[in-house]
């Protein structure tokens, strides 16, 4: 694409010069009018000035366009806001982007703010920035432009991602002290085997005595952290590569997915998290306005287990065919009774929506007070593991020294 150079006045009156891609001399002149830069003169570029157009262009590419959720929520809530309060659409994505402090934000708000001024609806040009607007949220927007209802959807959409970032925040925080208790029972471990150990051997070994089988063995693991740890680092390394390049296989994922839903202690947290989700997209979806199959299909595609993913499909199909969506659900056996049975109801009461978004609520609430009594089980069992490893070792350490001990005696 050309690239032209200008110089122009802005909405300020101020001089400036810069360059701009379009196919024509019209389509830049254009294209600058609706920014409000108005050029005094237009010309195609020299070529050294597109060598550093394309070089703005390569750092353009590697700068990312994806924002945070949590600011995500908070320029939701304000879009939302803004036009509640009678504010055009493109003035209140102007009033964004000055009060915006992240560079990723200001980048994809002007891009939006771009499209929009060029004539599309504001899910389409939200469709641009796939990597920071999901499905969900596009298909959301389009639902409100279409039932004429986009500020009260927009606010519907800010307290879904605001819901999902506090669930996010407590899975984190509740994995940080597990974490925290892992690395100091790990550390003790190590200062036991590659100091203590050889320290106390080595005397046992002046004395020459004949060290007992547990002892032995304690020793060469010693041995081997001291002196081929490496190895482990590499195997280690070559685990974490293997169960990625295996979980991106379909049978691998499939398999991987599978466990995750079965697994003591961790599934119970998890199918709670996914079902929360899968009730709170699909009741978000309802309320406004997405008819069912259609939220199906978005829910489907936003939900990362394979498992799940694929009974919704099954769910999606069902329906379709005339079936209940309790109908449905209920045969699919990876959903919890509960949700199925509010389901029902609220396919017999006519409140689907509301009683989905409730179930969700519900939900979430379950997997925070999960997640809050998480370190009082995982505590006593790295205690244990460390209380286990250091028994033995003294033992490992107590038994030669008694020989020691009768030898002097």
């Amino acid at each position: 694409m050309p690239v032209y150079e200008y110089t122009a006045i802005d909405k300020t009156g101020r001089t400036i010069k810069g360059t701009v891609d379009a196919d024509t001399v019209r389509a830049a002149r254009s294209r600058l009018r609706q920014n409000g830069i108005f050029p005094t003169d237009l010309k195609e570029a020299s070529q050294a000035h597109k060598g550093l157009a394309l070089r703005a262009d390569i750092k353009k590419y590697f700068q990312s366009n994806t924002i945070p959720l949590k600011e995500l929520a908070v320029v939701t809530r304000s879009l939302a806001t803004l036009l509640g309060a009678g504010m055009p659409l493109v003035s209140a994505l102007n009033a964004l982007i000055e009060q915006s402090e992240s560079a990723a934000a200001k980048r994809v708000l002007v891009g939006v703010k771009e499209k929009v001024e060029d004539g599309l609806s504001l899910s389409k040009a939200l469709s641009s920035y796939s990597k920071t607007f999901s499905r969900f949220y596009i298909n959301l927007v389009a639902a409100g432009e279409s039932s004429g209802a986009l500020q009260q959807v927009l606010e519907k959409l800010a307290s879904h991602l605001e819901a999902q970032y506090e669930l996010i925040k407590k899975i984190r925080s509740a994995l940080i002290y597990p974490a925290i208790m892992l690395f100091l029972s790990t550390a003790v471990i190590i200062v036991l085997f590659v100091f203590v150990i050889p320290k106390v051997v080595d005397i046992f070994l002046k004395q020459k005595i004949t060290l007992p089988f547990l002892t032995k063995v304690m020793l060469g693991f010693s041995h081997f952290l001291v002196n081929k740890w490496y190895f482990l680092a590499i195997g280690a390394l070559a685990l974490i590569i293997g169960v990625k390049q295996y979980y991106k296989s379909e049978k691998g994922r499939r398999k991987i997915d599978a466990m995750l839903l079965n697994l003591p202690l961790f599934s119970p947290i998890y199918t709670k998290i996914v079902t929360a989700r899968v009730a709170s997209t699909l009741g978000v979806l309802l309320t406004s306005g997405v008819e069912l199959l259609r939220a199906l299909e978005i829910t489907k595609n936003i939900v990362g287990n394979i498992i799940i993913r694929e009974a919704l499909e099954k769910v999606r199909e069902e329906v379709r065919e005339g079936s209940s969506l309790y109908s449905a659900i209920s045969k699919t056996g990876v959903f919890p009774p509960l949700m199925c049975k509010m389901i029902d109801t609220g396919e017999k009461s006519g409140q689907l929506d509301s009683l989905l978004v409730l179930v969700g609520k519900n939900y979430e609430k379950d997997v925070k007070a999960s997640l809050d009594a998480l370190p009082s089980i995982v505590e006593p069992l790295l205690i244990i593991l460390v209380g286990v490893i250091v028994l033995i070792t003294v033992i490992s350490v107590l038994m030669p020294m008694m020989e020691l001990i009768n030898i002097v005696g």
